[in-house]
């Protein structure tokens, strides 16, 4: 019976499009390479039975040391692990491949590491489409209100100065009076919808991926600087390297970046400077966003992170304060495991520091060029 269920059980997982396998940790061998090896990798399956180096081989160069620093301490791990990595063919195209590892005990020690891989690539687009497209919804609502608000607080102050001018005219001030109230309900409209946007992302729990930080600061940063002659500041962004790698929530980090830009646009002056760099450290990565805006009164800083906080102010463009975007930038980074802190003078600017980890078993990164 049994070799008959072994047979039924290699056909099947033969015949599926994810690749089973079977490692054996005394030997350094595979034992088992289902069949949709071949068609992921474009790779004989006995070439890696042969010669278990050959998989280090297809691993993209940027994901490599990490990769080989997750394998090594999967070693030793004894429960269930998820891996990430892309592979990339000699025409350097590239496949993302996920792998559900589980390890076979006997007693208290691992005999074999078995689990399946299957081609990531389709989900992994999709996920970054949505992170792109989260992304520019969050900062497109927080510029588009930021136009908005302009010109209808100019309306409801013009209706309210001809409002002054023409007391005896009845139905003029009724007329001016529809105008105000108007106006008051769009800007209370976007109010609400930044309000709802802040509060729904509190709510999503936070589920990490291995990103590259740059790309992600990158691809935020670029929709506020297209933006920045509407919103009249000089807007730009610099990093320690090319390439920086940690476990991130995409969607989560862009909103970070975004509640922290929106705020510094909320308090510079037209003309103003807002400039955000990345540091690679150690074992974290450190995110500096600095202004040269009127900055946070020290009365007002021991309650900036508070939820509802009182530290709310109107912005300089009349911009209502939600009194939460301070509070979910704290949440998401120590969501993150990271932490965040600030320094500011009043009328000389803020620097906001959010220091995350990197969540990596090695530092993986390319230097910046001559830094």
């Amino acid at each position: 019976m049994e070799d008959n269920e072994s047979l039924v059980l290699k056909q099947m997982m033969d015949k599926s499009d994810e690749v089973t396998f079977i490692f054996n940790p005394a030997t350094g061998l595979f034992e088992y390479i289902s069949a949709a090896f071949e068609h992921i990798t474009e790779r004989k399956s006995n070439e890696l039975l042969e010669t278990p180096k050959i998989f280090l081989q297809l691993i993209h160069k940027d994901d490599l040391k990490d990769t080989a620093s997750r394998m090594k301490f999967l070693l030793k791990k004894k429960t269930g692990s998820l891996l990430n990595f892309r592979i990339q063919f000699p025409d350097r195209t590239e496949k993302w491949i996920r792998v559900k590892i589980y390890p076979i005990l006997k007693g208290n020690k691992i005999q074999y590491i078995t689990g399946t891989a299957e081609d990531d690539s389709f989900r992994k687009a999709n996920m970054i489409s949505i992170q792109k497209i989260n992304g520019w919804k969050d900062s497109a609502l927080e510029i588009l209100s930021h136009d908005l608000r302009g010109p209808i607080g100019s309306v409801q102050m013009l209706a309210s100065i001809i409002a002054k001018k023409m007391r005896g005219n009845k139905e003029l001030l009724q007329l001016t009076k529809m105008i105000k109230d108007i106006s008051k309900r769009n800007i209370d409209l976007i109010e609400s919808l930044l309000k709802k946007e802040v509060l729904d992302t509190a709510k999503m729990e936070i589920s990490k991926e291995r990103l590259d930080v740059v790309l992600e600061v990158q691809q935020a940063m670029d929709i506020y600087i297209k933006s920045q002659n509407n919103i009249s500041k000089n807007i730009g962004y610099t990093f320690s390297h090319d390439k920086i790698f940690a476990q991130l929530d995409g969607m989560k980090f862009v909103q970070i970046i975004n509640n922290l830009v929106s705020n510094a646009i909320k308090f510079t002056k037209n003309d103003g400077h807002i400039l955000l760099n990345v540091d690679l450290l150690e074992k974290t990565f450190l995110m500096t966003l600095t202004d040269d805006g009127i900055g946070i009164p020290r009365n007002l800083q021991p309650f900036l992170f508070n939820k509802y906080t009182k530290a709310g102010r109107e912005g300089l463009d009349g911009e209502e304060s939600v009194g939460l975007g301070m509070w979910i930038v704290k949440s998401l980074t120590e969501g993150h495991g990271g932490k965040i802190w600030f320094q500011s003078k009043a009328r000389k600017g803020t620097t906001f520091y959010v220091e995350i980890p990197l969540g990596v078993m090695e530092i993986d990164a390319d230097p910046v060029p001559g830094r």
